[in-house]
């Protein structure tokens, strides 16, 4: 039997606190994950201000571990996506989409750095999960707009409505200097026909403004008020919004510290989560479980519990080399709503990487499968 996501996340179980996820909810990830490519990052959404130990399940393709060819549905990839899938519309639009992006030379395979699913999973998933869709930009992508015109058409089946696509340039138009738009997300599952527009280069000084001058319906005291208490201790935020005819009022703002490969800033991160306490913007308990989830995960002592295709890998590459999980958190995000208090969520994900010995240089590599595999066989 093909290896699925589900292998890789039971090893992450048992660093995964009921309080942060249940059991259930556990349940209903791992089952979400049955349907997916063991990918080399994918991870949680977690809310950290309500009891309840709900979550949702994010999945990254990338070029550099072949899931941008299994999404393309290239024959060549490896264990196809289960074919049910693509029986629903949105699917079929997915595997159009990952198709251009694989071809050579294409807008989209020069632009494009990742692709990111995310599920929203508060009861038993359908046979065919529906998600949201968000396309990263390479850094060093600039042609922006028109990979993101190109990427949504396919997507949504048809262009922009040209209300919607006047909005959009409206917002980087007016982005300071240094500001950009890193993301951009179809939000198929919660049937918003708009751009989830994810912008970066934004800050507490910057952000007032800028959301002033594109017509954000909301108050920016609220803004300040919540960002205040976190501004000192984040190296990099990025703002969300979502954008229609008119930009609307829920907006969320990204939190990011700047982690190592090697070791997660653990010390750091209990900071930041520390203030979110004392906002009572998390329990006490979520915090706690985040800080323990920080780490990582070999199996060199027992290679047998390796997932099937990460064993085969390591047999090929010989006993210099070691897959390795990474546990870290990649951002945290507060979020403002029209009529609900303040929110905080976490996003905490798991990478597959590769440590092996460079016997010609007598060093130690860390990374993705093909940085090991040369260096380990020359």
């Amino acid at each position: 039997m093909s290896t699925t996501l589900n292998e890789y996340l039971r090893l992450a179980e048992p660093h995964l606190s009921p309080r942060l996820i249940s059991p259930t909810a556990l349940a209903r990830l791992e089952q979400l994950a049955r349907l997916m490519p063991p990918v080399s990052a994918s991870g949680f959404e977690c809310r950290l201000g309500r009891e309840e130990a709900q979550a949702d399940l994010g999945v990254r393709f990338l070029a550099s571990d072949g899931s941008r060819a299994l999404l393309a549905g290239r024959v060549d990839a490896g264990p196809a996506l289960p074919s049910p899938l693509f029986s629903h519309p949105v699917w079929e639009r997915l595997r159009r989409f990952g198709a251009r992006w694989d071809t050579p030379g294409s807008l989209l395979q020069e632009e494009l750095g990742d692709v990111f699913l995310e599920f929203d999973v508060e009861e038993t998933p359908p046979p065919v999960p529906i998600p949201s869709f968000f396309i990263e930009y390479d850094r060093r992508a600039w042609r922006r707009l028109a990979a993101m015109e190109e990427s949504l058409a396919l997507l949504w089946g048809e262009p922009l409505a040209p209300a919607v696509r006047e909005r959009v340039v409206a917002c980087l138009a007016a982005l300071p200097a240094g500001g950009s738009v890193s993301a951009v997300g179809a939000m198929f599952s919660r049937r918003f026909d708009g751009v989830r527009l994810c912008l970066q280069g934004l800050g507490p000084d910057t952000l007032p403004d800028y959301l002033a001058l594109i017509d954000w319906p909301g108050d920016t005291r609220d803004v300040e008020a919540l960002l205040a208490p976190v501004a000192g201790r984040v190296e990099r935020m990025a703002l969300s919004l979502d954008v229609g005819p008119a930009v609307l009022p829920r907006l969320g703002v990204e939190c990011h510290l700047s982690d190592s490969l090697h070791e997660a800033d653990s010390e750091r991160w209990a900071s930041l989560l520390d203030v979110l306490v004392k906002q009572g913007l998390c329990l006490r308990a979520k915090r706690d479980a985040l800080v323990a989830w920080l780490g990582h995960t070999h199996l060199r002592a027992h290679p047998e519990a390796l997932p099937g295709n990460l064993r085969a890998l390591a047999a090929s590459l010989g006993p210099k080399a070691l897959p390795v999980f990474l546990r870290r958190i990649n951002h945290l995000k507060l979020v403002l709503q029209p009529g609900q208090p303040p929110e905080a969520k976490a996003y905490l994900v798991l990478l597959q990487r590769w440590l092996g010995h460079d016997g010609q240089r007598r060093r130690y590599v860390f990374g993705d499968l093909q940085e090991v595999r040369d260096a380990v066989l020359g």
